[in-house]
C-alpha cells in the first residue's frame, strides 16, 4: 500500500494515546457492530441538523439572517492552506492599526511575532498582510492549528522559505522565563529555514518580559476603514455627531458591515449605527418593560425565527417555569405573580420596537426587527437581570434538549451568542450537564460547540472544549466530542477533526459506533463545500495507510476498515446520490485517496463483501453521467495499484461476478463499459 498525500499536514498528526482502549473496557471481535442502548441517535435527526449546520457556515448571508446572527463574511477554517486569492481578498481594504510597524519590524528581525489584542479587533487581517509583506513571493500561507502548545511548535517542521499562521493560539500555563526561551528558540529555528511564523492571541495586554515577540495591537481607524471601503465615489459623511458615532464602533466587522449598507442604500447610516452599537435594545431594556416581555424576548433570543404556534409554545412553557421558581425558589417573597401571558400575539403584532414577523413566505415566524438584537438582548439580559430571569431560562434551555430540531439548533446558536460574553456560563450550564448525560443532550452540546465555531474566539474555546472529552472524561463525553468534531469543528479544523476521529473510531464500541457516524457526516457536509472533502480523503487514506501497514491488533483493524466503508457506502447530504460517485465525478482528482481507501477494504476478507456491493452501487450511479468512464478508470487505476497482485485477482473477481450477474438482483447492474473500465483499468497496469 502507498500512503495519500496529505497537503494539509506538514508534520504528524496530534500526539494521542498509544492505546486508544486505555481506561475502556477491551472489546473483543465477537462483539456486536452496533448496541441498541440509549447510546443510540436519531439519524434523520442526526442529518437534519449536519445540514442545517452546513447550510448555516455556507456562503449566503441570508441563511445567518436565518439565525439572527448578523455581520462577517463567510466563516473560515483555522487551519489548513490559504491561497493567495484569499489572501487578496482579505488585503483588499486592509487599513494598518497602531503599532503595526513595529510588528513588521518584528517579524523582519525575529522571524516569529505574537499580535496580542481582544477578540475581533482584526488580527488575523493584521497577521495576513504581515507574512504579505514579510514573503512578498510566497502564492498561499500555510494556516496551523492552534492548539500547539510550546513543545509542538519547537517539534514543527518547518519548510524552507515558507510562511505559517496560528490564528488566536491556546496558550498553555508556562512560566514567563520557560516562554521566552521557547521563542528565542522558535526564531533560530525559523531564521534558519528563511520562514516566518505569525501567531495571533486573544490577551489584553502583552505579557511582562515578551516584549521581543509580542506585540499589542488596537483596531484600525473606524473612519479610514470606512473610507477604504466606500472609495471616491461614496465619501465618508461629514456632520460630526454621525461621525463621532463612527469613531466609536468597537470592531472592523461592524464598519464593513456599515459601509456595505451604505453602499446599498437601503437604510440611513444613523440606522444602521443604532442597530450595530446595540442602542435600540439598550433604551428598550431602559425602559423597564414587564416581566411577561421580559420572559418573551428572552425567548426569543434562543428560539430565534419559530413559527407562531411553536414559539407561543415556548413562551409558555418559559412562564411556568419562571412561575413555579418565583414561588419555591430562593426568593421567598409571599408575593403573587405579577401577570399572566394575555394577549401573547400583541408583542409582535403591534409595532414592537424589537420583535416582530418575518415577511417569508409561508408560516409567520417570530423574529427580531434587526438580526444584531439577538447578541445584544443576550448581553442586555446578563446585564440588568439575575436568578428570577436567568435560573428559569437555565431550565427551560437544557428542556430544548429533547425538543423539535429546528428549536434545539436555534438554542444552540443563542448559547453560542452568549458564550461571546460569558463562556464559562455556557460550559458550567449546558455543555458539561449535557456531554454527561443522553443521547439528545449529547447532541445539544455538539450543536452548541458546532454554533460556536461561527466566532474566532468561541471556536478556539469550542476545539479545546471538545479535545478535553476526548479521553479520560468519560465515554458519554467522549461520544458527544465524536459529534461535534464531525459538525462545525471540522469546518474550522479540518484536519484535526479528521485526525481526532479516526482515533475515537479505534476506541470502544459506544465510541466507536458514534465515531465513525460522525466521520461519515464530515465527509457528506464537506462534500457540498467546494473541494474541501478532498483533504479529508487523503488525511484519511493517510491513517488507513499507516495504521494498517504497521499492523493492528484484529479489532482494532476491523472497527478502522468499519469506519472507512461507512465513508465510502455513505450518499451525499441531501439526496440519495452515492457519496463516493458524485466526488469521482465533481472532483477527478479525489480518485486517488478514494481508490487507497477502497482497495483496503477490498483487500480484507471481512469486509469484502460490503465493499464490493458498495463499489458496484458507485459504479451504478457513474453510468448517468457523460465522463462516467474516465472516472472509473482512475478509480480503477487507484485501486489495482494499491492493491497485491494475488489479492487482486480475487476481488477482480468478486466485482466481475457482482456487477455483472443478474441473477436475484434487485437493481440494473451498472453498465458494462464502466466495470470494464474500472476492472480494465487494473489490467493495463499488469501488461505494462
Amino acid at each position: 500500500m502507498t500512503a495519500a498525500e496529505n497537503p494539509q499536514h506538514d508534520d504528524p498528526p496530534p500526539k494521542v494515546p498509544d492505546d486508544p482502549q486505555q481506561g475502556e473496557q477491551q472489546a473483543t471481535p465477537d462483539e456486536p457492530a452496533v448496541e441498541t442502548t440509549e447510546d443510540d441517535f436519531d439519524e434523520n435527526a442526526l442529518g437534519q441538523t449536519a445540514t442545517v449546520i452546513n447550510n448555516f457556515f455556507a456562503e449566503v448571508q441570508a441563511q445567518k439572517a436565518t439565525f439572527g446572527m448578523a455581520g462577517g463574511r463567510t466563516t473560515r477554517s483555522i487551519s489548513g492552506r490559504l491561497a493567495q486569492k484569499d489572501i487578496e481578498r482579505a488585503l483588499e481594504h486592509f487599513v494598518e492599526p497602531r503599532d503595526f510597524d513595529r510588528a513588521t519590524a518584528t517579524l523582519r528581525d525575529r522571524h516569529v511575532v505574537v499580535l496580542v489584542g481582544s477578540e475581533g479587533i482584526g488580527k488575523w487581517t493584521s497577521g495576513l498582510a504581515l507574512l504579505a509583506e514579510a514573503k512578498r513571493s510566497t502564492d498561499e500561507v500555510t494556516v496551523l492549528s492552534p492548539n500547539r502548545d510550546l513543545d509542538d511548535l519547537l517539534s514543527t517542521s518547518f519548510k524552507k522559505n515558507r510562511v505559517y499562521f496560528i490564528h488566536d493560539w491556546i496558550e498553555g500555563l508556562f512560566e514567563t522565563s520557560m516562554r521566552r526561551f521557547t521563542f528565542e528558540t522558535l526564531s533560530a529555528k525559523l531564521m534558519q529555514a528563511q520562514t516566518y511564523l505569525v501567531i495571533t492571541l486573544n490577551r489584553a495586554e502583552a505579557g511582562s518580559g515578551l516584549e521581543a515577540f509580542e506585540v499589542r495591537l488596537e483596531p484600525p481607524d473606524p473612519l479610514e476603514l470606512l473610507d477604504s471601503y466606500l472609495g471616491a465615489a461614496h465619501p465618508v459623511p461629514g456632520e460630526d455627531q454621525l461621525r463621532g458615532n463612527i469613531a466609536e464602533l468597537r470592531s472592523p466587522r461592524q464598519v464593513v458591515e456599515l459601509a456595505e449598507h451604505m453602499l446599498s442604500g437601503a437604510r440611513s447610516p444613523r440606522e444602521v449605527l443604532a442597530d450595530l452599537s446595540g442602542s435600540t435594545v439598550t433604551r428598550w431594556f431602559d425602559s423597564t418593560p414587564k416581566r411577561s416581555e421580559v420572559l418573551s424576548v428572552a425567548a426569543l433570543a434562543f428560539a430565534y425565527g419559530m413559527p407562531e404556534r411553536v414559539f407561543e409554545r415556548l413562551v409558555v412553557r418559559l412562564t411556568s417555569i419562571a412561575d413555579e421558581i418565583e414561588r419555591q425558589g430562593a426568593e421567598r417573597e409571599r408575593r403573587p405573580i405579577e401577570e399572566d401571558l394575555p394577549q401573547s400575539r400583541k408583542l409582535w403584532n403591534s409595532g414592537h420596537p424589537l420583535v416582530g414577523i418575518s415577511a417569508d413566505a409561508g408560516e409567520p415566524k417570530v423574529v427580531f426587527c434587526d438580526p444584531h438584537h439577538r447578541e445584544h438582548v443576550i448581553r442586555q439580559l446578563y446585564l440588568h437581570y439575575g436568578y428570577r430571569v436567568w435560573e428559569p431560562l437555565r431550565e427551560w434551555i437544557r428542556e430544548s434538549a429533547n425538543d423539535l430540531p429546528e428549536v434545539q439548533v436555534q438554542v444552540a446558536a443563542g448559547l453560542a451568542l452568549l458564550a461571546r460574553e460569558r463562556p464559562e456560563e455556557v460550559k458550567e450550564s449546558f455543555l458539561k450537564p449535557w456531554a454527561g448525560g443522553l443521547a439528545q443532550e449529547r447532541l445539544a452540546a455538539a450543536n452548541t460547540l458546532s454554533m460556536m465555531c461561527t466566532d474566532d474566539t468561541t471556536a478556539a474555546i469550542a476545539f479545546v472544549t471538545a479535545l478535553s472529552w476526548v479521553e479520560n472524561a468519560g465515554q458519554p463525553q467522549a461520544m458527544t466530542a465524536a459529534l461535534a468534531l464531525g459538525g462545525g469543528l471540522s469546518i474550522r479544523y479540518p484536519a484535526d477533526a479528521v485526525d481526532w476521529l479516526w482515533y475515537l473510531s479505534l476506541r470502544g464500541i459506544r465510541v466507536s459506533n458514534v465515531a465513525q457516524r460522525a466521520l461519515t457526516l464530515l465527509f457528506q457536509a464537506a462534500a457540498e463545500r467546494t473541494g474541501e472533502a478532498l483533504t479529508g480523503l487523503r488525511l484519511l487514506a493517510k491513517h488507513l495507510d499507516r495504521d494498517l501497514g504497521e499492523g493492528m491488533e484484529p479489532h482494532l483493524a476491523r472497527r478502522a476498515l468499519s469506519a472507512v466503508l461507512s465513508v465510502l457506502e455513505s450518499d451525499r447530504l441531501e439526496n440519495d446520490t452515492p457519496l463516493m460517485a458524485w466526488l469521482l465525478l465533481s472532483q477527478p482528482s479525489s480518485a486517488r485517496p478514494i481508490g487507497v481507501l477502497w482497495a483496503w477494504t477490498l483487500h480484507n476478507a471481512y469486509h469484502r463483501a460490503d465493499a464490493v456491493r458498495a463499489l458496484c452501487r458507485t459504479l451504478r450511479a457513474l453510468g448517468e453521467r457523460d465522463d462516467a468512464v474516465t472516472a472509473a478508470d482512475a478509480l480503477g487505476q487507484a485501486v489495482w495499484s494499491a492493491l497485491p497482485d494475488a489479492a487482486a485477482v480475487l476481488v477482480r473477481r468478486a466485482i466481475d461476478h457482482a456487477c455483472t450477474d443478474s441473477h436475484a438482483r434487485r437493481h440494473s447492474p451498472p453498465a458494462k463499459e464502466i466495470v470494464l473500465a474500472l476492472l480494465n483499468a487494473g489490467a493495463r497496469r499488469n501488461r505494462s
